[in-house]
């Protein structure tokens, strides 16, 4: 449940400043981090069509705001727009 929250769309150039690692904050939930571990190489492997890596962390975000809120408010500015 994302409440009031929207979640980005796969579009939205921040997700790939994220993934390339151009953009490191520093993530407040463990399982993020992690994630992100993992997710930075894919994005690197699925170049140049990054799709489904950029998908898949909009998933995360989606289907974890309850724990992982904090930190997409932080990269987002409280919005996915």
């Amino acid at each position: 449940m994302t409440g009031s929250v929207q979640i980005a769309p796969a579009g939205d150039e921040r997700w790939h400043a994220l993934l390339s690692g151009r953009t490191q904050p520093a993530y407040r939930c463990l399982a993020l981090r992690i994630l992100m571990i993992r997710l930075k190489g894919d994005y690197v492997r699925a170049m140049p069509h990054p799709d489904a890596v950029v998908e898949e962390l909009r998933a995360f975000f989606r289907d974890n705001l309850r724990f992982a809120g904090d930190d997409y408010r932080n990269i987002f500015g409280g919005t996915g727009r």
